[in-house]
């Protein structure tokens, strides 16, 4: 059966029918392992974000040294003046636990447009940001190798674990008092 007519029929039974292990081992392993690739292609989205966008941002902060008001630099500045960037900065977004913008402090609130306002890594939040946004961890090729080793094991998913099954299957079936074989 071709691979993608195999995915289809996996999607398709999704819909309507339902899915025991053991009464398609089978197609519930093809389902099983693509959630599985999903989630993974999830992952290296987020990954990928996380190393790229956000990380560009923490780097060309540190790289102009920005930790403080004074030295506090805008986003066009450091080149990551985008929509992603724009969504992660703002006033409730997880990253601006690490960069803070002028006048960002409890006694003055200050709204400044995405344009002007100018970031800062804090001293004492430098090393943490250098940690979980940094050069070191996943890099293009690291993302790349590890999309192959998912791909090679879906590649035997769908080869050689169904002939193992249909094995197990057939002597398991074989087994019978008479068969002397236990």
């Amino acid at each position: 059966m071709d691979f993608f007519e195999a995915l289809w029929n996996d999607l398709k039974s999704i819909g309507g029918e339902e899915i025991a292990l053991g009464d398609q081992p089978i197609t519930t392993l093809n389902l099983i392992v693509w959630s599985l690739f999903i989630v993974f292609v999830i992952g290296i989205g987020v990954t990928i974000y996380n190393k790229f966008v956000l990380g560009a941002v923490v780097r060309g902060l540190i790289e102009r040294e920005a930790f403080t008001e004074e030295g506090a630099v805008t986003a066009s500045e450091i080149g990551c003046a985008n929509i992603f960037v724009r969504f992660a900065l703002r006033d409730s977004g997880s990253m601006r636990r690490i960069v803070c913008m002028v006048g960002d402090t409890e006694a003055e609130k200050k709204k400044a447009p995405f344009d002007t306002a100018r970031f800062y890594i804090p001293d004492e939040q430098v090393h943490r940001a250098e940690i979980i946004y940094g050069k070191a961890g996943a890099n293009a090729i690291s993302v790349l190798l590890s999309v192959l080793a998912f791909l090679i094991v879906v590649f035997i998913s769908f080869t050689v674990i169904p002939d193992l099954i249909q094995m197990l299957t057939n002597f398991i079936a074989s087994i019978t008092p008479q068969s002397n074989i236990l």
